[in-house]
């Protein structure tokens, strides 16, 4: 790896390096001081027109920005003794891309994020000139894709925000090409897995201290807009919670995708995985499972449900059939004694009248297609097309049919289409075990992207592209193997000695 900082312990750094660290010190006593003071004098007033009149749990809390800001600092000065303790940036800075795609309540972090990989990576190339040059053949795809995103110029009003979402989500589309340049072997998939779970399971904790946080406050306390922040049975109200993400529907989602993931691998056999280890996949299934259940997306429960359901069959396909004929007799022991219908109808009445206005909306987005089938009427045209309720279609499928048209649906039937190929043919060219579990833990988790996209609208959000672009990295650790042990095959992270 080209960017060292090698641990320095107490490594004198001269008198202009002491001078230097207390000008530093100094200036960020300073300027926190200086905040304090403007923020005592003029918190007053910015605090409720950035947060409302009257927001929950914070309401009270003075100096709000000096905290925040302080909260920043903290946490900048956490991640760079994290790369101290490292001896490189690498790890740390994947370790943060990672974390963003479960944190789309912190702003900008993806953005800095892929800025340090870039960084990194240039890094690498330029100074020591030994950066492998891997070109995933899905690129030609996701080109297509991007294309087919511009058309929305020639059908919009309004360039320049379009503009902009087209900028933004097209960073979200960098991760199929460059994900494969950073993971290289098993064991950087390993990393980058627990890096997922850790993610995964701090956003999972942010959701438990929301439910607990409402409960106590008698108010929904989330990251979700008051829109989409609770649910309504009744007279019953019950708290959306959302962790790190802003959106329950986005936060079961990819701790619904997590949560199979990571089941499936602890059903391996013992050769593969360790008792203590598939203990702690256990537990992270159950944390998970509950964090996607309070989240209250009806969405995330068909889907991670459905996912979870596969998995025996995959696992153990040879008991398939007394598998589905259990599965049967219990549907079957549910639906006369009443239990499942009744389960059925609670879930139904879920914000019910959320539901009805999605056939509404269904039936507008295939007006859409059907009048301009060619290129469709552009990435958010439905909001402009003639839409009384003003809402996005709830099915990602339509949606590509409705603002994309044919054109961008068959660059994302080509996008899969060759996904497919290239996956079967390296579960055909990989021997090792290991490598065969990602890719079969992969494409069961791709399960919940699947299920849930036909009620929700995921078409660009990060983890959707993420996901695509970590299974075509686990194609390329099996169509083209590397040795652990071997830096020079290593394009982004630095082998790791044995037992560490």
């Amino acid at each position: 790896m080209a960017i060292r900082a090698e641990p320095t312990g107490g490594r004198d750094f001269g008198p202009l390096g002491s001078l230097l660290g207390l000008l530093l010190a100094l200036g960020l006593g300073v300027g926190l001081g200086a905040l304090a003071f403007w923020d005592g004098r003029m918190g007053w007033s910015w605090q409720p027109r950035l947060l409302g009149p009257d927001p929950p749990f914070i309401n009270d809390v003075p100096f709000l920005g000096t905290i925040a800001v302080g909260g920043l600092i903290t946490l900048a000065a956490l991640f760079l003794n994290w790369v101290r303790a490292c001896g490189s940036w690498d790890r740390p800075v994947l370790g943060l891309l990672v974390f963003a795609l479960f944190a789309d309540a912190v702003p900008a972090v993806y953005q800095i994020a892929l800025v340090l990989v870039f960084l990194i990576l240039a890094d690498h190339a330029l100074r020591r000139g030994d950066l492998p040059l891997v070109i995933t053949p899905l690129v030609l795809p996701v080109g297509l894709v991007l294309i087919s995103y511009a058309t929305t110029f020639l059908v919009t009003r309004s360039p320049a925000p379009d503009a902009v979402d087209f900028v933004f989500r097209a960073s979200f589309l960098l991760m199929v090409p460059v994900l494969p340049l950073l993971l290289r072997t098993p064991r950087h998939l390993e990393l980058l897995l627990h890096f997922v779970i850790l993610s995964a399971l701090l956003s999972a904790l942010v959701a438990f201290g929301q439910l607990g946080l409402s409960l106590l406050a008698g108010k929904v306390i989330s990251f979700a807009e008051p829109a989409f922040n609770r649910m309504a049975v009744g007279e019953m109200v019950f708290p959306r919670c959302t962790g790190l993400m802003d959106h329950p529907n986005h936060a079961s989602n990819t701790l619904g995708t997590v949560a199979v993931l990571v089941l499936y691998l602890a059903t391996g056999s013992r050769a593969l995985v360790s008792r203590r280890r598939r203990l702690a996949y256990l537990a992270t299934f159950v944390v998970l499972s509950l964090a996607v259940l309070i989240t209250f997306s009806r969405s995330g429960w068909l889907a991670l449900g459905c996912a979870t359901l596969l998995v025996p069959l995959i696992r153990w396909p040879r008991f398939g059939f007394g598998y589905l004929l259990g599965l049967g007799l219990l549907a079957g022991v549910g639906w006369s004694s009443g239990l499942l219908p009744a389960a059925l109808e609670f879930v139904r009445d879920l914000n019910a009248s959320s539901a009805d206005f999605r056939w509404h909306i269904d039936r507008i987005a295939l007006q859409a297609f059907q009048q301009h089938p060619a290129i469709g009427v552009g990435v958010e045209g439905l909001l402009r097309y003639f839409n009384p309720y003003h809402l996005q279609v709830h099915n990602t499928y339509l949606q590509a049919f409705a603002e994309m048209g044919l054109f961008g649906v068959g660059a994302f039937l080509f996008l899969i289409g060759w996904m497919g190929w290239r996956i079967s043919r390296a579960f055909r060219a990989a021997r090792d075990p290991v490598r065969r579990e990602w890719l079969i833990g992969l494409l069961l988790a791709s399960a919940v992207l699947l299920v849930q996209n036909a009620v929700v609208m995921f078409l660009w959000i990060k983890f959707l592209w993420f996901w695509i672009g970590l299974i075509e990295a686990a194609v390329l650790v099996c169509l083209v193997p590397a040795r652990d042990d071997d830096p020079d095959q290593v394009a982004f992270l630095p082998a790791v000695p044995d037992g560490s």
